[in-house]
């Protein structure tokens, strides 16, 4: 925690979890929470974003895709019954090795700018849940 701080990096922990919460990436629309859970050898980022249902089937074409414009990323689908589909998007950090300051936030905010662009493009896609919901694209590319 001490080391987002000194990145600048805004984050909170809440009571209901063990994660440190990622402000910046909470605040985009359709994220419903982001995290860095830090364990004994390694760090994990998530975010997951609420996906309309309707666009469920063109989110699954579009995953391999996905994956390979954010290689850094680990991105799929996770549905469970009772809730509204949500896109996970993961990273994974290393750290047994040693991990120094200046190398871990460069890895976590190449993590947050991947994950905005990914968030703003599956926006543009009309994948998002949202108050109103946008317009779906005639074809998928």
């Amino acid at each position: 925690m001490r080391w987002l701080t000194a990145g600048y990096i805004d984050h909170y922990i809440c009571e209901s979890c063990h994660g440190i919460h990622l402000s910046e990436l909470q605040g985009l629309d359709g994220v419903l929470e982001s995290r860095l859970f830090v364990e004994h050898e390694d760090a994990i980022i998530t975010t997951e974003v609420e996906i309309r249902p309707t666009a469920l089937l063109a989110l699954v074409a579009d995953l391999g895709r996905l994956n390979m414009n954010y290689p850094s990323l680990k991105v799929f689908v996770d549905i469970v019954d009772d809730n509204l589909p949500r896109l996970i998007v993961a990273d994974y950090l290393h750290t047994q090795a040693g991990l120094e300051q200046h190398q871990f936030l460069w890895i976590v905010q190449q993590t947050m700018l991947a994950t905005q662009q990914l968030v703003q493009e599956i926006t543009e896609l009309g994948f998002l849940m949202q108050d109103e919901p946008q317009k779906m694209p005639s074809a998928v590319h």
